[in-house]
């Protein structure tokens, strides 16, 4: 295959993911919980990543304009390298925090990982990890002592219910609070989340003071910094904060306030905006009352930090406001501003932003299988070259780019600077080089084997196009999927079975029987937690990191559970004791069968079950109430249990143990006349008689009699072959349950 000359204008093709001049065109003139809904209808259905990726969005959201390395610390305002994430609770460092705790609502129930309001970015901010401790659950209002952040005192304020941030972000703390009402609205799998005018408690789905989070929003007006913040999180969601595009619709809907009289709609502006060009921008501008329209002013830059170029807009003879806006520069943000004054000084704002695409690219391509060279070495290593492809993997600092679906045709991108989105379309632009993670120069015997190909920091990023499907993924063998021909490339493989659980830099082994596979859980990209003999599916990108090599995990999907034919068990279970209520919790290996949750299906020990409840949120969870507990440890039989794919298990056997959850004194002051023990047991089992004489009695699950004797006080060793659930009678008064496994 031959080099090939590529005349592209870039931005012909290149979809604009800012946001779009019509998002809210729904919303005019309406009110009150109707405004409400219709914003519930426009945000709801983000695009959901998983918790790791929500770093890599917050490193963008949250980026210090003075220093693009760093992040801004929420309430602190420290600005600290956004790459120190505090893995290991580093004090000074940051973590993600959930500015509506998600203690409130329950939304960590379950695998919070997989659940779009647990990872959703506009409820999470980057905050000093120890001052995320003391933030906690609380709820926000003013007052309280100084928070200090190790030694050092800081701008909040905090009781031992309620937290103060510092004053430059209270009104963007309480524009994600009710960004969070509206978003939530009790959806499949989701709480109805409601601020509310007073304190709160976990685990209810409300948080508090409302009316002191309206004063900071009227206090603390969105700043540019907040404006960038909704961008980029509506590049990466798909959805947008509507409280800080239209302040003013906090008054509208929480205050009761009419709609404002000026409606600002149909703004056209060039799709994409040429860089270089002039252009126009018009919009249709109205007044809902008899009061006409005074003055409608542009004002614009090139980020939201700075919009200082003013323009006044005309009417031109379609009855639109209309400007010119000068030439801007290629690979920019264009930010702008439409404000409206009618005669007795009500106003509106519109806020709009677009992405000018880079200059158009004229050069020679090298496709990425010539710079693979199909060996392990690169021909073109040391060489600048310019190459394109779809990208299939995007993680903290790096990249992935492929140009179809064989052998050969994947290379990896390390760029400190821009980073695409998977399904862009790119032209890279750099110098190839091959990495050894040992330091030596790359050949076999001072590397240990094949360098990484790359491309590392390159001179330009071209992003012709957004959102393009992605090249379909090599079908292979675990046996083959770790070789050379495959570095940087997309590959599947199926039904392979889980033979050793994560490790070193979170590396598991999968084997379909032709040979060993590491899978790479990825702390940028996706993070799976496998279990031994399971069977799945999975997809990912070939690479070798520290000299081995693995295939790296992108997003959740690249993990699919394979035939399920095993019936579900009970995993582990943990206990609670409230008043004088039982509670046991049962957690099963996967979801189950609701419809099995009978209480007829259950037998237990040393208890009395009085409910058997699903989880609403967890489907593998269920809840036993229980009550004449007799002793914290207890033997329990499911005569069937079902999963969601119709695997049956019967007669499944599980012991509990709740001697550090029930208070055993309480249990043990019943009187009763004998005591069993173990139970369950493997046949044998202990019969302690404090009467002198005593008839005992055995029966089994179908009420036939196997054991009748009398017997004397004392303690007796008693043998029972068969496995089953038997009962225990003693003087046909006291009964209890036996479990023989």
């Amino acid at each position: 295959m031959k080099n090939y000359i590529l005349y592209i204008l870039m931005f012909i093709s290149y979809l604009v993911t800012a946001q779009s001049n019509n998002y809210y065109e729904t919303c005019s003139g309406l009110e009150g919980e109707e405004l409400k809904d219709e914003l519930h209808n426009i945000i709801k259905d983000h695009t959901y990543f998983s918790y790791t990726t929500t770093k890599s969005i917050l490193r963008d959201s949250d980026e210090d304009p003075n220093n693009p390395s760093n992040i801004i610390l929420v309430y602190t305002g420290n600005s600290i390298d956004k790459f120190d994430f505090s893995s290991n609770f580093e004090p000074d460092f940051w973590n993600r925090e959930h500015v509506w705790p998600k203690s409130h609502g329950d939304f960590d129930a379950g695998d919070p990982f997989e659940v779009p309001l647990y990872t959703d970015a506009h409820n999470l901010k980057p905050v000093d990890a120890s001052i995320n401790t003391i933030r906690g659950e609380k709820d926000f209002d003013n007052g309280g002592e100084v928070v200090l952040n190790g030694t050092i005192t800081t701008s909040c304020l905090t009781t031992s219910s309620t937290f103060e941030p510092r004053d430059e972000v209270k009104g963007d703390v309480a524009r994600m609070i009710l960004y969070m009402d509206v978003r939530y609205e009790g959806g499949a799998n989701e709480p109805n989340l409601v601020p509310v005018d007073g304190l709160t408690t976990y685990p209810n789905p409300q948080i508090g003071v409302l009316s002191t989070l309206l004063e900071w929003h009227e206090l603390d007006p969105p700043d540019a910094f907040e404006k960038r913040r909704n961008d980029v999180i509506y590049e990466w969601q798909g959805n947008r904060n509507p409280f800080i595009d239209y302040p003013e619709f906090v008054d509208i809907i929480y205050n009761g306030a009419n709609a404002n009289p000026i409606q600002i709609d149909n703004v056209q502006t060039p799709n994409p905006i040429n860089g270089g060009e002039n252009f126009t921008i018009t919009a249709n501008v109205t007044s809902q009352i008899d009061c006409p329209v005074v003055t409608v002013t542009l004002n614009y830059g090139n980020s939201w930090f700075d919009l200082s170029n003013n323009i006044e807009m005309t009417l031109n003879e379609n009855g639109d406001y209309t400007c010119e806006i000068p030439e801007q520069s290629y690979n920019t943000m264009f930010c702008y501003s439409i404000s409206a004054i009618i005669c007795d000084e009500a106003s509106q704002t519109f806020f709009g932003s677009e992405i000018i695409p880079p200059f158009p690219f004229e050069g020679v391509i090298t496709t990425i299988s010539e710079i693979q060279g199909q060996t392990d070495y690169s021909p073109y290593e040391g060489q600048t070259v310019n190459t394109t492809g779809i990208v299939t993997g995007a993680f903290a600092n790096s990249f992935y780019i492929q140009d179809g679906s064989e052998p050969w045709s994947g290379i990896y991108i390390y760029s400190g600077e821009a980073l695409p989105s998977m399904g862009d379309s790119v032209i890279v632009s750099g110098e190839i080089s091959e990495f050894c993670w040992n330091g030596s120069p790359c050949n076999c015997a001072t590397c240990g084997g094949a360098g990484v190909t790359e491309f590392y920091q390159p001179e330009n990023i071209y992003i012709i196009s957004n959102n393009n499907p992605l090249p379909e993924p090599i079908l292979v063998n675990t046996g083959e999927a770790l070789t050379e021909q495959y570095e940087g490339v997309l590959i599947r493989m199926e039904n392979v079975e889980c033979t050793s659980l994560p490790g070193g830099f979170g590396v598991w082994q999968v084997d379909d029987g032709t040979g060993s596979c590491g899978i790479h859980n990825t702390p940028d990209g996706y993070e799976f937690d496998p279990q031994i003999g399971e069977t799945y599916n999975i997809t990912g990108i070939v690479t070798s990191t520290f000299n081995e090599w693995k295939v790296d995990l992108r997003i959740p999907s690249d993990v699919e559970s394979g035939p399920d034919t095993t019936a579900p068990y009970v995993l582990t279970h943990t206990c609670y004791m409230v008043g004088e209520n039982y509670y046991v919790y049962l957690y099963f290996n996967e979801d189950i069968n609701p419809n099995f949750l009978n209480i007829n299906n259950f037998l237990i020990t040393n208890a009395t079950i009085q409910n058997i409840a699903a989880d609403i949120f967890d489907p593998t969870k269920i809840t036993l109430t229980l009550s004449e507990v007799l002793d914290p440890t207890m033997g329990l039989i499911i005569s069937e249990m079902s999963d969601i794919n119709g695997n049956i298990g019967t007669n499944l056997t599980y012991s509990i143990d709740c001697s550090n959850e029930f208070w055993v004194e309480d249990i043990h002051e019943h009187e009763y006349n004998f005591s069993l023990y173990p139970n369950p047991n493997n046949g044998y089992f202990n019969l302690e008689l404090y009467n002198q004489s005593n008839d005992l009695s055995i029966y089994n699950v179908n009420g036939e009699l196997i054991l009748s004797q009398e017997i004397g006080d004392g303690t007796h060793t008693l043998n029972i072959k068969t496995p089953g659930f038997y009962y225990l009678k003693i003087n046909n008064v006291e009964t209890a349950p036996l479990i023989i496994k």
